[in-house]
């Protein structure tokens, strides 16, 4: 369904609810990563319904069906685009504790939605009760900052709906370097080949942000790595970091520790990671997904 923003901007949510025999336990606030949309977490949203949360679950500003046409895919706005889809966070939250008052709510992000999920806790924490990082990363600020300042060059050239080939190799090019005999441009994401070619086949996925939105992008990540706004997150936030250890994004490990020690040391006080062999980027899709599974929904129970 579509749900109006604070600034009149229509994005699509998807509303899903345990069945009646099912005891509801909590609200899950799924928020998904860059270039796809939330209809690749049906399997993961089935098994969270089937324990008993409720799944409220967004597709970004362009992605998915927030999008009016394709132009619009990896574009989030002329100005402010990382902060307007951290306050869509907040406006379906706000709806969450409307609608289940007495619930516990949890946020979970993957990927780019990790740094989203990260910036809220940082400006809203103290309206969630868990939060749970998947794919995610510390990144060096000396990258993001010139990451920025090559986007904002670009868009100055080209226009802020440019889509720039230069951008998009120095963010997402060198994620296949360490797999040998690639089979695609995105075998990265994961071990399991039926899920790459899916992604592959997907019109809505893969795409190369604009300008603006890589802008946008590096302006979301220098403010998550700030140590001072880490410093706002509530210290007794429960928080679950979990990644594969083949997994480029977080440095295949490094950059997911950074990110557990750079908020421990913020002075979180119940925050936890682990790495799983054998797993790429998207662990929730990878064949041994079960496992991953069970021990979000074990973390789950002891958190909430």
């Amino acid at each position: 369904m579509k749900v109006q923003m604070v600034d009149g901007y229509d994005i699509e949510l998807y509303v899903y609810e345990p069945q009646a025999e099912i005891r509801t336990r909590g609200v899950i606030q799924l928020v998904h990563g860059s270039c796809e949309h939330t209809m690749r977490y049906e399997q993961f949203i089935a098994y969270l319904i089937s324990q008993g949360y409720v799944v409220y679950a967004n597709d970004h500003r362009g992605h998915g069906a927030s999008v009016k046409s394709a132009d619009d895919y990896g574009y989030f706005g002329e100005t402010n685009g990382w902060s307007k889809m951290v306050d869509d966070l907040k406006s379906i939250n706000d709806l969450i504790h409307a609608k289940h008052p007495d619930l516990p709510i949890v946020m979970l992000g993957h990927s780019m939605g990790s740094f989203l999920a990260r910036h809220y806790a940082i400006d809203y924490g103290e309206t969630i009760n868990g939060l749970i990082l998947t794919g995610t990363a510390h990144e060096p600020k000396y990258q993001l900052v010139a990451g920025k300042i090559a986007a904002k060059i670009i868009k100055r050239i080209k226009g802020s709906r440019y889509r720039s080939p230069l951008l998009h190799r120095l963010s997402y090019g060198t994620f296949n370097q360490h797999i040998e005999n690639a089979k695609t441009p995105s075998d990265w994401i994961c071990y399991d080949e039926s899920i790459v070619k899916q992604f592959c086949a997907d019109s809505s996925c893969g795409f190369v942000f604009t300008t603006a939105g890589f802008e946008d992008l590096f302006t979301g990540l220098l403010y998550i790595t700030n140590e001072k706004n880490i410093k706002k997150m509530p210290y007794d936030l429960p928080v679950l970091l979990l990644s594969g250890e083949d997994d480029p994004v977080g440095g295949y490990g490094q950059m997911v520790i950074k990110a557990y020690e750079v908020m421990k040391d913020a002075g979180l006080v119940d925050i936890n990671y682990k790495l799983y062999q054998k797993m790429r980027h998207e662990i929730l899709n990878e064949k041994e997904k079960n496992i991953v599974y069970e021990e979000i929904h074990q973390w789950l129970e002891e958190a909430i």
